[in-house]
C-alpha cells in the first residue's frame, strides 16, 4: 500500500492556491442537472471531465447528474458555432462548461523571431477569439440561459525541454491573454445574469506556475504532454482538482469515531453492531460514499498538490486503545497496521488499495474509462461532421462519399482518415448510443456503497 503524505513544493503550493479562482458562491452540481463540456481536443478525448464525473459518481451515489462530452478535436470558439445546434442545443443542458483557446491562439505564428506579419496575425487571432467567444456565449445565453462555467485554456508548455524541437516561444503568453479575455467576458456576462450563474475556473495560471516551479529543478518536467498541447494524466487530474475546488467540493468521504462501545460520531456513514473485543472492537460500517478513484497514472502529482487532502478523506478513528500496534481488518482482510496513537488521531483509508471500498471505486473508474471510449466514438463522428460541413451536408452520405473519393482518399490528415469509418457506421450510431446508456446505467449501480465489517485487534506481541 502506498501512503500519500505529500512533500509539498512549498512555493508551488502557495502560488497555485493564490492563483486558483475561488468562487464564494459556487456550489457542487445538483441532482437532476445536465452538464455539457464544450471544447476542443482537450475536451474531446481528454480525461479531466471524466475525472470530475468519477468524483460525482462516487461522492454522491444517490444523485443522477448527466455529464455530456461536446468536445471536437481541432475546434475553435468560432468553429464551435457551426455545431452548436447538434452538440449543445439539442441536449438542453442546465450547465455549459466552455474551454477554447488552444486552437484559436494561432500557434503557428509563435516563433523565436516573429516577423511583423506574424505579430499582426497573433493580435488578429486574439481579437477574433474575443469576438467569437462573446458571440458563442451570446448564442448559448439566448437559446438556453444556462449556468456558465468558463475555463481558461490549459497551458501550452513553451518552456519544457524535450527532443522534439516543437517549442513555440510566446504561445503560452498568448494563451494567458486568452485567459484574460475569458475572465473579462465572464465578468460582463455576470453583470447581466443572476448572481452565481456565471463562474470562471482558472486553469491557465495555476498550471503554468506549477510547471515553471517544477522545471526549475528538472527542465524536462512537464504537466503537459510531449506535444506541449495535450495534458497527460497528472495534468488532467490537476485540472479536475482546480475545477472541483472552485465548486467547494467536499473532501469528506466519511468519518467514523469510536470508543469502546460508543459511536462518538459518524459523518456520512452509519455504524451498527459495535462491540468490544479482546483489546479492540468490531462493528459494521456503511459509508454513504466511496473514495474518489484517482487514476494511478496521475499519482505523481499527488506528491506536490493537496488533492487527496482536498477531495479524498475517509477517516476511521478509534480512541482509548491500549498502546502498541493494532491491525485493522475489513471483511476479514488486514488492510493496515497502525499504532494506538495513529488510530486515536484517525487513519485515512481513501487511498488504501487494500480496502474493498477502494477497489469498488477503482472498478467504477475503470468502467468509466470504457464508457469514455464509447462516448469518444460519438465525438469522433461529431468531429467528422464538423469538418465536412465546410463542403457538404454530412447527412447526405452519398455526397460525403463523392467528396471523399475526389478530394480526401489519399490524404493522411486526421479528419480525412476518419471519414471511411463515419460512412460505414454513422447510420448505426443508435447501437453506440444504446451501449453508452447501458454503461451509464451500470456505472450508477456499481457506485452504490456496501456495508463492511470492521475489526480492530492488537497485534500479537
Amino acid at each position: 500500500m502506498k501512503r500519500f503524505v505529500p512533500c509539498f513544493v512549498f512555493g508551488i503550493l502557495c502560488l497555485v492556491l493564490c492563483l486558483t479562482v475561488r468562487n464564494a458562491s459556487a456550489d457542487v452540481f445538483r441532482n437532476g442537472q445536465k452538464i455539457c463540456f464544450y471544447g476542443d481536443s482537450i475536451t474531446h478525448g481528454g480525461r479531466f471531465h471524466y475525472m470530475i464525473y468519477d468524483y460525482y459518481l462516487t461522492r454522491f451515489p444517490n444523485a443522477k447528474i448527466s455529464f455530456l462530452n461536446a468536445g471536437v478535436a481541432g475546434d475553435t470558439a468560432s468553429g464551435a458555432m457551426t455545431r452548436i445546434e447538434e452538440d449543445v442545443f439539442s441536449q438542453d443542458p442546465d450547465v455549459v462548461v466552455l474551454m477554447f483557446g488552444m486552437n484559436d491562439v494561432g500557434r503557428g505564428n509563435y516563433v523565436s523571431a516573429p516577423s511583423e506579419d506574424q505579430l499582426r496575425r497573433q493580435e488578429g487571432s486574439l481579437k477574433w477569439y474575443a469576438e467569437s467567444t462573446a458571440k458563442l456565449a451570446g448564442m448559448l445565453q439566448e437559446k438556453l440561459d444556462p449556468h456558465f462555467i468558463f475555463l481558461t485554456p490549459s497551458p501550452f508548455d513553451q518552456t519544457g525541454v524535450n527532443d522534439r524541437n516543437n517549442n513555440q516561444p510566446g504561445c503560452n503568453d498568448g494563451l494567458g491573454r486568452c485567459a484574460e479575455i475569458v475572465k473579462a467576458l465572464a465578468a460582463e456576462l455576470a453583470s447581466k445574469k443572476a448572481p452565481g450563474t456565471v463562474e470562471v475556473v482558472d486553469l491557465h495560471a495555476p498550471m503554468t506556475a506549477f510547471n515553471a516551479e517544477k522545471q526549475k529543478k528538472d527542465p524536462r518536467y512537464t504537466i503537459i504532454g510531449p506535444d506541449r498541447v495535450h495534458p497527460g494524466a497528472p495534468g488532467h487530474l490537476m485540472m479536475a482538482w482546480l475545477f472541483l475546488k472552485s465548486q467547494n467540493a467536499p473532501a469528506l468521504v466519511s468519518r467514523v469515531v469510536l470508543e469502546g462501545e460508543t459511536v462518538l460520531s459518524a459523518e456520512n456513514a452509519v455504524v451498527r453492531d459495535l462491540q468490544k473485543t479482546d483489546g479492540g472492537l468490531a462493528c459494521t460500517v456503511l459509508a454513504k460514499a466511496l473514495p474518489f478513484p484517482i487514476d494511478p497514472g496521475a499519482y505523481s502529482v499527488l506528491e506536490d498538490l493537496p488533492i487527496v487532502q482536498d477531495l479524498n478523506r475517509e477517516i476511521f478513528c478509534v480512541k482509548g486503545l491500549s498502546s502498541g500496534n493494532h491491525e485493522l481488518l475489513i471483511d476479514g482482510e488486514v488492510v493496515g497496521t497502525y499504532t494506538a496513537e495513529e488510530l486515536q488521531e484517525g487513519v485515512d483509508l481513501a487511498m488504501n488499495d487494500k480496502t474493498p471500498q477502494f477497489r469498488q471505486a477503482q472498478q467504477v473508474r475503470v468502467l468509466g474509462l470504457v464508457r469514455r471510449d464509447t462516448e469518444v466514438i460519438l465525438r469522433n463522428y461529431a468531429a467528422v461532421r464538423w469538418y465536412l460541413r465546410r463542403w457538404v451536408d454530412p447527412d447526405d452520405l452519398s455526397a460525403v462519399k463523392k467528396i471523399f473519393d475526389e478530394k480526401m482518399a489519399k490524404s493522411t490528415g486526421y479528419f480525412e482518415t476518419k471519414v471511411p469509418g463515419y460512412l460505414a457506421n454513422w447510420e448505426n450510431r443508435g447501437e453506440v448510443l444504446r451501449k453508452l446508456a447501458d454503461q451509464t446505467e451500470e456505472l450508477e449501480k456499481m457506485r452504490i456503497p456496501s456495508a463492511h465489517r470492521y475489526e480492530v485487534r492488537p497485534c500479537a506481541p
